[in-house]
C-alpha cells in the first residue's frame, strides 16, 4: 500500500520515458511514478529505492527523492516562502511548497519567516498541509505524567507568560518566563521536567531544571557562562537585589545566593564587596574576597 506524505521502500515495476512506476511489491497494480530527474544514474527495474510520496501538480501521487523536513504527523519549523489567497506557502525541501491554509492559522502568518508546524494529510482533499493550530493534535492525558520526571518537549511558540511546548510529542505544556535562563525559539528540542500537572487544563507546567537541590546546581554553568562573557566579572554578590540580579539572570535571590556560595567553595568564583570574578588560576592570590 502507498503512504501520501510518508517515506516507503519501494521497488522499480517498469520504466517509461517518464521514469520509473514503483511499486511495495505486494500489490502490483497499485503504482506511482517516479520521474527521470529524481532517479539515480544506475536505477533499473527490479531495483529497491526509498522515495518519499506526495501528490503533483495535478493531485497525482508521485514518488520523489527528495528530502522533506517533514513527513505527515510530524513538527517542523518551516520558513514561509509567500503569501497567496488561499494562504501561505512554506519550504520544505521540495520542488512543491507546502500549503499553510489560512483556516489553520490562529494568527495570520508573514513571509519570510519562520513557524513551527505540524503536517497532515487533508482528507477531503488527500493532500499533505500544514497547521499552527497544534492543541488539536495533542490531547493526550497528564494525569499519565508523574512530578518532576524528565520529558522530551518542542518549543511551540511564545505566550503571554511564557512559551507553549509539546511534551512527549502527546502533551501540551508551558515553560514560564521566570523559569527561563536561556533564549528560545520555535522548534526547539530539549529536555524539561514536569514541575505541576493541571489536570483541569489538561496541561503541565515545565522547568528546564529538576526540583530541589539538584535542580540549583544545574544552574552553575549558566553563572560561570556569564561571567565569561563579562569578561571575568558581574557587579552582583549576596547583598545584591532581586532587581539588579533580574538585569543578569532569571533566578530568585535565594536560588543566586545559593549558586555563588556553592561557586566559590568549589574555588570557581570569587566573592568581593563590587560584585563576583572568576577565580584566577591555582598560585595566584585572591585578595579581597568573602564568604556568602
Amino acid at each position: 500500500m502507498l503512504h501520501i506524505g510518508k517515506y516507503q521502500r519501494l521497488t522499480a515495476e517498469k520504466e517509461t520515458e517518464f521514469g520509473f512506476f514503483l511499486s511495495d511489491g505486494k500489490n502490483h497494480r497499485e503504482t506511482v511514478l517516479l520521474p527521470k530527474k529524481f532517479a539515480p544514474k544506475e536505477f533499473a527495474t527490479g531495483d529497491e529505492i526509498e522515495v518519499f510520496l506526495s501528490l503533483d501538480s495535478e493531485d497525482r501521487p508521485v514518488a520523489t527523492t527528495q528530502k522533506p523536513k517533514a513527513e505527515i504527523d510530524t513538527l517542523a519549523r518551516l520558513r514561509v516562502k509567500e503569501i497567496t489567497k488561499i494562504g501561505a506557502f512554506l519550504d520544505w525541501g521540495l520542488d512543491k511548497d507546502l500549503l499553510l491554509p489560512f483556516r489553520e492559522q490562529p494568527v495570520r502568518v508573514e513571509a519570510g519567516k519562520s513557524y513551527l508546524v505540524r503536517l497532515y494529510l487533508d482528507q477531503l482533499t488527500g493532500r499533505i498541509v500544514a497547521s499552527r493550530r497544534l492543541s488539536r493534535f495533542y490531547k493526550g492525558d497528564v494525569s499519565e505524567l508523574t512530578l518532576n520526571r524528565e520529558v522530551k518537549i518542542i518549543v511551540w511558540d511564545k505566550a503571554r507568560l511564557g512559551y507553549r511546548v509539546i511534551v512527549e510529542d502527546k502533551y501540551l505544556g508551558i515553560i514560564y518566563d521566570n523559569e527561563l535562563f536561556r533564549t528560545l525559539a520555535p522548534g526547539d528540542q530539549l529536555n524539561g521536567y514536569v514541575h505541576a500537572i493541571r489536570q483541569e487544563e489538561n496541561r503541565v507546567d515545565i522547568r528546564l531544571r529538576p526540583d530541589g537541590f539538584a535542580g540549583v546546581t544545574a544552574y552553575k554553568p549558566v553563572i560561570i557562562d556569564a561571567l565569561e562573557d563579562a569578561n571575568g566579572f558581574l557587579p552582583l554578590n549576596a547583598k545584591s537585589s532581586l532587581a539588579e540580579i533580574n538585569e543578569y539572570f532569571n533566578f530568585s535571590k535565594r536560588v543566586f545566593k545559593q549558586l555563588i556560595g556553592m561557586l566559590y567553595k568549589e574555588r570557581k568564583i570569587v566573592i568581593s564587596d563590587d560584585g563576583i570574578r572568576l577565580a584566577e588560576p591555582k598560585g595566584s592570590s585572591n585578595d579581597g574576597q568573602h564568604t556568602v
